[in-house]
């Protein structure tokens, strides 16, 4: 599964760097992977980068940051839930750059999938809510 996931990312790092026309999930993807440009070499690396242990490697997953990334602007375009688009309003509020107010939400969601996988349980969306509406003031 992880190596299907990333060479749809090297697919989509392609298009975006040859500036082929994208629509949808694959354009979403392809805008966040461009403003990461910290990952860029990586990308680059296309099948070369197929196996990295980010984790073991103690370095932030790409594949992942760019996951958490869509997820989040996903949720931002459809309105729900709609204490995301409050947090994100009340960070930038506070002067904080829209992409650091992704990246503030983004790393809660981050955590509560963290927290879901290592206990085996189910996402706890109650306690994403709680902790994102912590960012609303």
């Amino acid at each position: 599964m992880t190596a299907q996931n990333r060479a749809r990312f090297f697919e989509i790092w392609k298009k975006a760097k040859e500036n082929l026309p994208m629509e949808g999930e694959e354009a979403l993807f392809a805008e966040i992977m461009l403003e990461h440009r910290e990952h860029h070499p990586l990308f680059d690396l296309g099948e070369a980068a197929m196996n990295i242990d980010f984790a073991g490697r103690r370095q932030t997953n790409p594949f992942l940051h760019t996951s958490l990334h869509a997820v989040v602007e996903q949720q931002l375009q459809a309105h729900e839930p709609i204490e995301v688009e409050q947090a994100l309003l009340s960070v930038i509020a506070r002067g904080d750059t829209r992409h650091d107010a992704v990246h503030q939400i983004g790393g809660i969601l981050a955590q509560v999938l963290y927290d879901a996988v290592t206990r085996n349980k189910p996402i706890d969306e109650a306690d994403y809510l709680l902790k994102v509406r912590a960012l609303i003031y």
